[in-house]
C-alpha cells in the first residue's frame, strides 16, 4: 500500500504584491483607511511519498489557509506521476486539519484515494474521544464521518504516520538548505526558489 502525506509550511518573510511603495503609504481621503497591500508569508504545501520521502508535488501560495490547495495538490501529484511514467499511484492520503472542509471531504469521497483528513486540532489538555461503536448515523455530515473514522484504531494508526512522512522533509529542507525563509522577492521569484528547494531535497 503506497501512502502519501500532505502538509504546508509558512515560509519566512512576506512577499509583497500589488501597488508600488508610494501607493502603499497613501490614505484614501474618503474612508481614512490605509490603502496597503500587506506582506503575507507564503505557504508551501507539498505531497510526500511515505517510502522514499520524495516530494511528489509542491506549490507556493499566498492564501491564508490551505483549504483550497488539496485538490490542486492531488491533481499535480497525479500529473507528475504520469510524466515520470510511474503507474503505482498512492492508495492512502493523509492530510492535516488545514485541508479540512466539507467541499474537500465530499470531493475525496468519490475518488480512488483513501483519504484521512484531520477535522480539527486538540488543545494540550483535551483528550481524544473514545472510538465510536455502532452504525454511522445516516444524517452524519462528511466532517462527522471523517472524525468518526479518525477515532477508530485503524484510523488512529494510519493518521499517526503523517508526521513521520511529511514533517521530516520540511525539517531537512530548513536545516540543510536554509529554506526557513525565501531570499528572492516577488511571488514568481519566491515560487521558483521554493520549487528549487523541493527539487534539491529530492
Amino acid at each position: 500500500m503506497r501512502v502519501v502525506a500532505t502538509s504546508s509550511r509558512p515560509i519566512g518573510r512576506g512577499v509583497r504584491t500589488g501597488e508600488p511603495e508610494s501607493a502603499r503609504r497613501s490614505v484614501s481621503s474618503t474612508s481614512k483607511v490605509p490603502l496597503t497591500s500587506r506582506a503575507t508569508s507564503p505557504s508551501g504545501p507539498a505531497v510526500v511519498d511515505e517510502k522514499s520521502q520524495v516530494v511528489l508535488a509542491g506549490a507556493l501560495t499566498q492564501q491564508a489557509t490551505d483549504v483550497d490547495q488539496l485538490t490542486p495538490m492531488i491533481e499535480a501529484m497525479d500529473a507528475q506521476l504520469v510524466l515520470a511514467g510511474i503507474e503505482d499511484h498512492p492508495k492512502v492520503l493523509l492530510a492535516d486539519a488545514g485541508y479540512c472542509s466539507n467541499d474537500n471531504l465530499e470531493a475525496l469521497t468519490g475518488g480512488n484515494l483513501d483519504a484521512l483528513v484531520a477535522t480539527g486540532r486538540l488543545s494540550h489538555d483535551e483528550r481524544v474521544m473514545a472510538a465510536p461503536k455502532g452504525r454511522i448515523p445516516k444524517d452524519a455530515t462528511a466532517r462527522q464521518r471523517m472524525a468518526r473514522r479518525l477515532r477508530t484504531k485503524a484510523g488512529k494508526a494510519d493518521y499517526a504516520r503523517r508526521k513521520a512522512i511529511v514533517e521530516p522533509v520540511f525539517g531537512q529542507m530548513k536545516v540543510r538548505q536554509h529554506a526557513g525563509h525565501l531570499r528572492l522577492r516577488g511571488l514568481d521569484g519566491a515560487r521558483g526558489e521554493w520549487m528549487l528547494h523541493l527539487v534539491c531535497h529530492n
